[in-house]
């Protein structure tokens, strides 16, 4: 099934809030995008190619509104295209650019701002617009000299130094934002959008509220993926 959007290689870089401190409103409703393998972590950054017809409408209304769009992921259940099933719990970007192309396609950056719960469908056709409610991070226990924390954060760095140590190529400044980035939500969602390829994980670790328990689940990916 071609879903009208290419994901050229893309760094999983952003910088909308690399503290956490600015939360942007979100719209009651976005329209939303249903793209497999792909997860939309707050502050990451997506390029996408849009050419389906069904999708170049939908970026008109999300250019006309609040620049904003949801990226969700099909269930990994027999599906139609339209009645298709999709993960209740999605990112929701804002596009940053767009380049019109001669051919009709257009060319954009996506910024993650925010993990949504989809609450209702309000259209299916000819692409989806959903209802939507913020989930905020559950930082209970979360603090800087936490006995908890600490030691699982100096392991994540560990993790991360060795996937460069096995010559896979890290995006620019990653390091840099690593040492500069002092709010762990953000880390994590960091990592998790930069190093993690399987889709169901990234999907898990999306839906997960508990800082200290996703910065562990993400710890368990990584590991993972180095074995």
């Amino acid at each position: 099934m071609i879903l009208g959007v290419v994901v050229p290689g893309f760094s999983g870089l952003g910088c909308l809030s690399m503290n956490g401190a600015h939360l942007p409103e979100l719209p009651a409703s976005v329209p939303v995008m249903v793209l497999p393998g792909v997860t939309l972590f707050p502050n990451a950054l997506l390029p996408l190619h849009i050419f389906e017809v069904r999708y170049r409408s939908m970026l008109e209304e999300v250019l006309g509104s609040a620049r904003m769009l949801a990226m969700a992921m099909p269930k990994d259940t027999p599906q139609d295209p339209v009645g298709e099933e999709v993960e209740d719990v999605a990112g929701v970007g804002v596009v940053r650019a767009c380049v019109r192309n001669d051919d009709g396609t257009s060319n954009l950056i996506l910024q993650g701002v925010a993990r949504v719960r989809f609450d209702s469908w309000d259209q299916l056709e000819p692409f989806r617009i959903a209802s939507i409610s913020r989930i905020p991070d559950d930082i209970e226990g979360v603090r800087d000299d936490s006995p908890d924390l600490v030691p699982m954060v100096t392991r994540l760095h560990a993790l991360c130094s060795r996937f460069k140590e096995q010559g896979i190529e890290l995006p620019a400044q990653f390091e840099a934002y690593l040492t500069q980035i002092t709010d762990i939500g953000v880390v994590t969602d960091l990592v998790a959008s930069t190093l993690i390829a399987d889709p169901q994980m990234r999907q898990s670790l999306l839906e997960e509220r508990s800082i200290p328990a996703r910065l562990g689940k993400l710890l368990e990916g990584l590991r993972s993926q180095l074995s």
